[in-house]
């Protein structure tokens, strides 16, 4: 059997498998699959009908981009050297920027034909137009942000955590997003979040939905199944987002260098609310020789009570980031706690 990158042994079909199925419980180790499959390298050729298997017994957007990776890669032979190795890579999470928002119709429904008219729609359109207003729609409000930062390196066996945060995130309809470093391994700081290193995240409160459902971004959806998620009946649509076409930068913050790719994955719809519950996206075709060769994010959202009325807003997320040719990956797993309504900040 050929090795992998590392020395290790290729993964097979059956090694994935029993990997998938016993992160079923666990959707975000799903992240740790595919660091390995990037790091090892996959025994089998990758074809649609492989990747058809994968999907059947669980495997997310993160697993798939990583396989189909894997099976372009010639065996045994690593990656594009990255511009800078002397130095751990200190990534930023890759941003989707949202683009403008579409005018509004000429004519004011009043709020009765407004949802008669959009009951009428495909739930995707239904889906697009709620994404479409979800920052629109938001009052003004504290959340509190737990961060686990891991980190993965060619010696590594398993994920290592480097530190936990706890940060207050601020978020008014004028300004957007607001962070506060409180708390650094459980003790408090007066370290800003700005002067954090390694990788952070900003923008899950409404750019990856804006994004990828804007008009401009002419994303390509396209129905695969209907799944329960989290005790709700979905419609899952894969979709992908031609780099022309993105406004997603990924920055590197060790060497100051930000590029613009494309992406594809997955989203699922709640049937009944028309809302969206969960989205995941890997980066595609990132410009060779640019540092960062692994992009992936994940966000899960549901209804959170704001002030007597219910929002759609993130309840976890998860950011994969790595250097394939130096085999050095990060990992962020992010929990939403506690809301409240903070209408002056």
């Amino acid at each position: 059997m050929a090795s992998g990158q590392g020395g290790k042994a290729q993964l097979t079909k059956k090694e994935i498998i029993l990997l998938l199925k016993q992160s079923a419980e666990h959707r975000f180790e799903q992240g740790d699959i595919a660091a390995e499959i990037s790091e090892r390298g996959v025994a089998f050729t990758v074809d649609e009908k492989t990747l058809d298997e994968f999907r059947q017994v669980g495997a997310r957007s993160f697993v798939i981009e990583a396989i189909k990776r894997a099976g372009s890669q010639p065996a045994g032979q690593p990656g594009e050297k990255a511009s800078e190795a002397s130095n751990p890579p200190d990534p930023e999470r890759p941003r989707l920027r949202t683009a403008e928002s579409t005018p509004p119709p000429a004519v004011e429904l009043t709020p009765e034909a407004r949802e008669e008219a959009l009951a009428k729609l495909p739930l995707l359109e239904q889906a697009r137009y709620h994404a479409m207003e979800f920052s629109e729609d938001l009052p003004d409000f504290r959340v509190t942000q737990i961060v686990k930062r891991y980190a993965r390196g060619p010696s590594s066996k398993d994920w290592e955590l480097q530190d936990t945060l706890e940060i207050a995130l601020s978020y008014n309809a004028k300004e957007g997003e607001r962070f506060q470093l409180l708390k650094l391994n459980g003790a408090p700081t007066k370290q800003s979040y700005e002067q954090l290193g390694g990788s952070t995240s900003t923008g899950d409160f409404g750019s990856v939905l804006g994004a990828l459902f804007s008009p401009q971004t002419q994303a390509a959806f396209k129905e695969v199944r209907s799944e329960t998620f989290n005790g709700r009946k979905t419609v899952v649509f894969d979709f992908s987002v031609k780099t022309v076409n993105s406004r997603s930068e990924i920055t590197d913050k060790s060497s100051g260098r930000s590029v613009i790719a494309g992406y594809s994955g997955s989203v699922w719809i709640d049937t009944e609310t028309k809302r969206t519950l969960r989205v995941e996206l890997s980066h595609e075709n990132i410009q060779p020789g640019f540092p960062i060769s692994l992009a992936e994010n994940a966000v899960e959202y549901d209804l959170v009570t704001i002030a007597g009325e219910k929002y759609l807003l993130p309840l976890r997320a998860e950011v994969l980031l790595g250097r394939d040719s130096e085999r050095i990956y990060s990992r962020n797993v992010i929990e939403f706690k506690t809301i409240a309504n903070s209408i002056a900040m």
